[in-house]
């Protein structure tokens, strides 16, 4: 059977306002500056601390303190970074063996109503049923969809198959997606887009050669640099939109 596990006393919003208090005060949070943060009752904030420290979020005993985690979550999650926040999600809960043999059971796999995955849930915790509970197992299933860990199939939730990680150049869409690692005798990636060669200016022949350093923001989330590459290429460039 899979070993017990906490679950949060409060929905999946509240939680996510309680992380964000603990992202912004790293050094020794009292319940008190959380409480006024959240605009919660301290007995609220405290519920949740054992689920928050099953999943790595925050750390120690008496007194609570914020994991590196627990700050990148909270900060993904205040300026709605969408893709980080999943990934962070995802780190959290698969710090937690309980939570994993949880969504890996064939039941799951093969998908399962809300209602029994609930049920289920409720069976494996260390919980028994009544309303904060019931509450928490909901939460912990929008916290596993958020972080895709989890998908809903129609009227099902089943467990998302592993998929195999992009390549990022490929995804930006700066090399062919089947070019291969040997180059010998064929075109740098740069020339394989259409982008110019270095001591070139293919797109504005009345234009000098200028070449330009660019210090990248650092985030995990795809779809910044996605934005910047597809601003550079049509803007600077004056290339065609991608696809």
């Amino acid at each position: 059977m899979t070993d017990s596990f906490h679950l949060p006393k409060i929905s999946l919003e509240g939680l996510e306002k309680i992380i964000i208090a603990y992202s912004h005060v790293p050094d020794n949070p009292t319940l008190d500056i959380l409480a006024r943060l959240t605009k919660m009752g301290a007995a609220a904030i405290s519920r949740n601390n054992k689920f928050l420290m099953d999943i790595g979020v925050i750390a120690g005993a008496a007194e609570k303190t914020v994991t590196p985690l627990g700050q990148k979550l909270g900060h993904a999650l205040e300026y709605a970074l969408g893709a980080d926040a999943q990934a962070y999600w995802r780190e959290a809960i698969s710090s937690n063996s309980a939570m994993m043999e949880l969504i890996t059971t064939e039941d799951i796999k093969r998908g399962m109503s809300e209602k029994d995955l609930s049920a289920h849930i409720l069976d494996v915790s260390v919980h028994k049923k009544h309303a904060h509970t019931q509450t928490g197992a909901r939460c912990l299933i929008d916290i596993l969809l958020e972080s895709g860990l989890l998908e809903q199939d129609q009227d099902m939730l089943v467990a998302a198959p592993a998929q195999p990680a992009k390549d990022k150049a490929q995804l930006f869409g700066l090399q062919a997606a089947d070019s291969a690692p040997d180059t010998k005798g064929s075109a740098p990636p740069a020339a394989l887009m259409g982008l110019p060669l270095a001591g070139q200016n293919t797109t504005r022949p009345d234009m000098p050669y200028i070449m330009l350093n660019l210090t990248l923001p650092e985030t995990e989330d795809l779809a910044v640099y996605e934005k910047i590459f597809r601003a550079l290429r049509e803007n600077l460039l004056g290339l065609p939109p991608l696809p």
